[in-house]
């Protein structure tokens, strides 16, 4: 689990709490009122309790007020249990409490919730539906539906099946309109979504907005996107190339997140239209080298083939 939803679930969680102790109070109080011999028990618990703190404090003997208290907790348990009475706060989750952790490790009502908010978080719009499953190059005799269906495979064996292994941090798939990049892009993050892995898909355009918005110091939901941009495990760049490039911001925003994400073995998928000398002439060589460096990089080259759009 990444950090950026830590006070999020925090937040959640201490609500969850308190909603449960508010209820419990408020269900508590209507149940003494109709037991008012359990209410006498319980006040006389708490003024034992009481006794024994302030004798403690005198030097006096308490030997006999623990006794009492002993016996006031044994009618407690009883009546209770005779009148069947409960009085644990209604958590949602009572594995847990409502604490989010069982011995210090994750509870399972907190990893359904850090999966509902790395959904939620997965773009700026509602997320396409689009699975490996859906794939169907494999029965397609178009020219590029070898590769493709080769680049299927890959992303969902050696990529998202095997994630904490693998051994590429970049991604790229340059290619003309229409052959099928962004499908296997949308495939691969809600692959990696329903694994528990935070990917965030986004086009071009959304990203320059993100750290255009940051650039300007506006408090927008988009700005605030930017932390996320760089600490998801998966980030998605679609249509890459249609972005206006804006002086300050464009290409310094797009090189420290690529420089940043790296570092911290983040993963970077990038699809665009531009072959490698469009590529070079808009963002250096250096970019490139990047997203072409076999060592932690899974790039091909230019895919052409029908464009599936016209279909």
């Amino acid at each position: 689990m990444i950090n950026y939803f830590n006070q999020q679930i925090k937040s959640i969680y201490e609500s969850r709490r308190a909603l449960a102790k508010e209820t419990s109070q408020s269900q508590n109080k209507a149940l003494l009122a109709l037991h008012p011999k359990f209410d006498d028990l319980l006040k006389a618990k708490k003024q034992t309790e009481l006794d024994i703190v302030k004798s403690k404090s005198k030097g006096l003997d308490v030997s006999a007020l623990q006794n009492s208290l002993e016996k006031i907790n044994g009618d407690i348990k009883r009546y209770a249990q005779e009148n069947n009475l409960q009085f644990t706060p209604p958590y949602l989750c009572p594995t847990c409490k409502d604490s989010g952790y069982i011995d210090g490790k994750p509870c399972e009502c907190l990893t359904e919730q850090y999966d509902a908010l790395i959904k939620e978080n997965a773009s700026l719009t509602s997320l396409p539906q689009f699975a490996f499953e859906d794939n169907e190059f494999a029965s397609m005799t178009i020219p590029q539906a070898k590769g493709m269906n080769k680049l299927y495979s890959i992303m969902k064996n050696k990529v998202c099946n095997d994630f904490a292994n693998c051994k590429w941090n970049n991604f790229m798939l340059s290619g003309a309109s229409g052959v099928g990049k962004t499908c296997l892009a949308l495939a691969t993050a809600n692959a990696l979504l329903d694994k528990g892995v935070s990917a965030l898909y986004l086009s071009a355009f959304e990203f320059v907005n993100i750290f255009l918005d940051k650039h300007t110091h506006k408090q927008t939901e988009l700005s605030k996107k930017a932390e996320y941009v760089s600490e998801c495990e998966m980030l998605i760049i679609d249509n890459f190339g249609e972005e206006p490039i804006y002086k300050n911001v464009t290409l310094e925003y797009l090189f420290s997140t690529l420089d940043k994400r790296m570092a911290n073995n983040k993963k970077t998928f990038i699809c665009t239209q531009l072959g490698a000398g469009a590529l070079i002439s808009r963002y250096g060589e250096a970019f490139l080298s990047k997203f072409t460096d076999k060592k932690y990089s899974l790039s091909v080259g230019y895919i052409t083939g029908e464009n599936l759009r016209k279909s």
